[in-house]
């Protein structure tokens, strides 16, 4: 938390932190129930596109929201590039829906996405766009915690995708291997590994285990342009 209040990160720090004091006295819903709204109000029914399109508006210019949102869509991107065939996601953290949205979309018609998320009015959030984006039948929102979760899964999945609490990156992709949900070349994505998010114990481990091949791409954090990295790691078996 600490690496938030750095000179760089203050401003970013104190801009949400204001809002979120601002939405509390308020007693406004959480933020992905409010952007669900904005979908619901403003974008096409079964447009995947401008369901992102105003999510990133939302994100934009009501409140922050940490999807990765429209920067990052080259990573994922490369990661569909070391792929072929009709492919299945594993996301760890839903939030809003955005991510799940986006690969569903991206991936194709016969491509699905898991995604499991913990906190029940972020999976209403998640639900809410993906039906609103048309995209029911592609992706499934599981609740729950990703540590409980993982081991009820049937695999393997061929891409990975992590964006939740940073602290379980590591513990939650050794419980996937261990569960056998890889296969040797899945991807395996974690989004949010630049120095403020305090990663380093994931990143040595994918580095450094033998059961990878591990690169890092410079982004920037999500609607900002603060620094950030994603990790790609092809799992060797």
């Amino acid at each position: 938390m600490w690496r938030f209040l750095s000179p760089k990160m203050l401003g970013f720090t104190t801009r949400n932190l204001a809002h979120g004091l601002i939405d509390q006295l308020r007693g406004a819903p959480p933020r992905p129930l409010r952007a669900m709204a904005y979908v619901r109000a403003n974008a096409e029914a079964g447009n995947p596109v401008d369901v992102l399109a105003k999510l990133d508006d939302f994100a934009t210019n009501v409140r922050w929201m940490m999807s990765i949102g429209p920067g990052k869509d080259k990573v994922i991107a490369e990661a569909q590039s070391k792929l072929s065939g009709d492919l299945r996601v594993l996301e760890l953290g839903a939030y809003a829906g955005y991510s799940s949205i986006y690969m569903a979309n991206v991936f194709g018609s016969r491509a699905h996405v898991t995604s499991i998320e913990i906190n029940p009015r972020f999976v209403q959030a998640a639900r809410g766009n993906i039906e609103h984006a048309g995209l029911s039948d592609r992706v499934t929102v599981i609740e729950g915690g990703s540590t409980k979760t993982i081991p009820t899964l049937n695999g393997p999945f061929d891409l990975v995708f992590l964006d939740h609490w940073k602290d379980l990156y590591l513990g939650d992709l050794q419980l996937i291997e261990e569960h056998q949900l890889l296969r040797p070349g899945s991807v395996v994505v974690a989004d949010n590994v630049g120095e403020v998010f305090g990663a380093d114990r994931y990143l040595d481990y994918v580095r450094g285990c033998g059961r990878y091949e591990s690169e890092n791409r410079v982004a920037t954090i999500e609607y900002t342009n603060l620094p950030d990295a994603v990790e790609i790691s092809v799992f060797k078996g």
